[in-house]
């Protein structure tokens, strides 16, 4: 008898034992609810790991790569989010440490990339550990050997302000550089790129270069994680077309009138040349460079816009169609029609233009845009069109079946009879 209540004993024990130490990885509950005040009295209360104070517990895996302090405290704290859900709408099933850790490798392998940038493609999502909110069932101890039902509900939008306020929290953040005003000036570039990265059009005026750098960058790293050895390469679906015709529709007349085209002054920096009565010839590459910093990120990656080489670019058949929508495009020059890529080699007053092409603005459509364009002095230059053998051949064909329609249209004349 003794012998079986010893058993029973020994055996609630180590069940009881079980269920209290024994967790499943899969649901672990994920570090604590703290509290953070920002500087505007706002407060935020958000999940938060032990571990980001023991980064040299958490982050020797990647310790041969030369981990910044804040890196390291950012991995730790990220280490306790290892089953916390990047997206809880089921079109990713990647944890929100899985993402960063994704992010972060991408980032490392473009070039002139520094451990700010680094640190910024660990700290970009962090809004999620707030915007999330764990629900968990458990069970009785009668159901020990059932797991948690965990469940995960969006408590707010996540957003980057929210992801620059929890960055703030890291110890090594607040001594970034050797001073006090570098380290102003690497927090702020961070946190601006942090706090923008969806909403570029918001970025301020007066931004550091650094800032706008590590922006760019973090979309730059976005997209070469989505890389895939099996792409199909460029096509890009209907609807993002649409936008992305939208998009250049809306900042069309504002980025005209931000382009370098006074005849006045052409140099090797300029855009283009206003040539009077409405028509500008303006470099295509120049173009897309400022569309592209106005663009929202989305358009920017559907387009692969992130990195622009200085000659012929996959968006350009798109830019050339929707200027030509918004009917704006003046398809030929001096019966000159474009070369493959759509656009001209031409030469202003011995200034190259390699990939040019020419915009009318009608008075009608765009009146302020035409008025402001009229200011410029008149152009008292020449434009000459550079031609290969391919497209000088092209052209004589072109010329010569239009010469042989004009005498066909001739001798079809009926004759009057005498």
């Amino acid at each position: 008898m003794l012998n079986i209540g010893g058993s029973v004993l020994g055996g609630c024990l180590f069940v009881l034992i079980c269920t209290k130490f024994i967790t499943f990885n899969k649901n672990k509950k994920t570090g604590f609810e703290a509290s953070y005040i920002d500087e505007t009295g706002t407060g935020f209360n958000f999940p938060v790991s032990l571990s980001k104070f023991l980064p040299e517990m958490v982050a020797p895996p990647y310790s041969n790569q030369s981990l910044s302090e804040l890196e390291a405290q950012l991995i730790g704290f990220l280490n306790s989010y290892r089953n916390w859900p990047y997206d809880i709408s089921g079109e990713s099933k990647k944890s929100l440490y899985d993402h960063a850790i994704e992010q972060w490798k991408a980032m490392r392998s473009l070039p002139n990339a520094g451990p700010l940038h680094y640190a910024a493609a660990l700290a970009q999502d962090l809004s999620l550990a707030y915007a999330f909110q764990e629900k968990r069932k458990k069970y009785p101890l009668s159901q020990f050997w059932k797991r948690d039902d965990v469940r995960f509900s969006r408590r707010c939008v996540e957003h980057g302000g929210l992801s620059a306020t929890i960055l703030a929290t890291m110890p090594a953040f607040k001594t970034l550089g050797d001073d006090i005003k570098t380290n102003q000036k690497y927090r702020r570039a961070i946190l601006t790129a942090i706090r923008y990265r969806d909403n570029p059009t918001s970025i301020p005026v007066n931004c550091d270069p650094l800032g706008k750098d590590i922006y760019e960058s973090l979309h730059k790293a976005y997209q070469k994680s989505l890389e895939k050895a099996d792409s199909t390469g460029f096509n890009p679906a209907e609807n993002h077309i649409k936008t992305f015709n939208h998009e250049i529709y809306s900042f069309f007349q504002g980025v005209l009138k931000e382009l370098d085209i006074n005849p006045a002054n052409v140099t090797k920096d300029s855009d283009g040349v206003y040539l009077g009565g409405g028509v500008l010839m303006v470099s295509l590459c120049h173009m897309v460079r400022r569309y592209a910093k106005l663009l929202t990120p989305t358009s920017r990656g559907n387009f692969n816009l992130w990195d622009i080489p200085s000659e012929e670019h996959v968006s350009w058949p798109h830019f050339i169609q929707a200027f030509r929508d918004i009917g704006a495009l003046r398809e030929t020059w001096d019966d000159i029609e474009p070369g493959k890529s759509g656009t001209f080699d031409l030469k202003a007053n011995n200034i190259h233009f390699k990939h040019a092409i020419f915009l009318n603005i009608e008075r009608e459509k765009f009146p302020e845009l035409r008025q402001t364009l009229d200011t410029y002095p008149t152009w008292q230059g020449l434009i000459e069109m550079q031609k290969n053998e391919e497209s000088l051949l092209q052209e004589v064909q072109t010329k010569a079946k239009n010469v042989d329609k004009m005498i066909q249209t001739v001798y079809s004349r009926p004759t009057v009879a005498n």
